[in-house]
């Protein structure tokens, strides 16, 4: 019986602690709070237990149509370098991993002592001095290739 208690508390407790609640000033100047703001007020959601991001909420009615239709004009400026800088942080975040895996695998090279290939069927097989000569400079190669690239 406790635990069927317990479970409706949380439960209940759960769905108000999802709830958005709003703040606002009123035509008087007095604070209001209510979970949805009147029309064309500037309101805020309250910060409640468990989240961390104050929002505003968007102007309504008629001020947010003269808003986006403003920003509209702005927009594909925005956006277009916004998406660029997006696809230029990608590309610099994926050179540098591939930067970083280059550096590991030419590590491993140097620093193994008996270096093999897994054949086909799982086995090891041993590179002889000269394939690990080879291996090393072809390491070395993607290194420099991938780590020293500016495009």
């Amino acid at each position: 019986m406790k635990r069927l208690l317990l479970f409706a508390a949380l439960v209940a407790w759960s769905g108000m602690a999802g709830a958005v609640v709003y703040k606002w000033v009123d035509a008087q100047g007095k604070l209001q709070y209510g979970d949805r703001p009147p029309d064309g007020v500037h309101a805020e959601v309250v910060e409640l237990l468990g989240t961390h991001v104050a929002r505003t909420a968007p102007a309504r009615a008629s001020e947010s149509a003269q808003n986006q239709k403003t920003a509209n004009r702005d927009q594909p400026n925005q956006d277009d370098a916004g998406a660029k800088k997006a696809v230029a942080d990608d590309v610099a975040q994926t050179r540098e991993k591939q930067c970083a895996d280059a550096q590991d695998r030419y590590k491993k090279m140097i620093e193994g002592r008996r270096l093999y290939k897994t054949g086909a069927a799982g086995e090891r097989q041993y590179l002889t001095s000269e394939e690990i000569d080879s291996e090393r400079l072809n390491a070395k190669r993607e290194v420099d290739a991938t780590c020293n690239s500016t495009t």
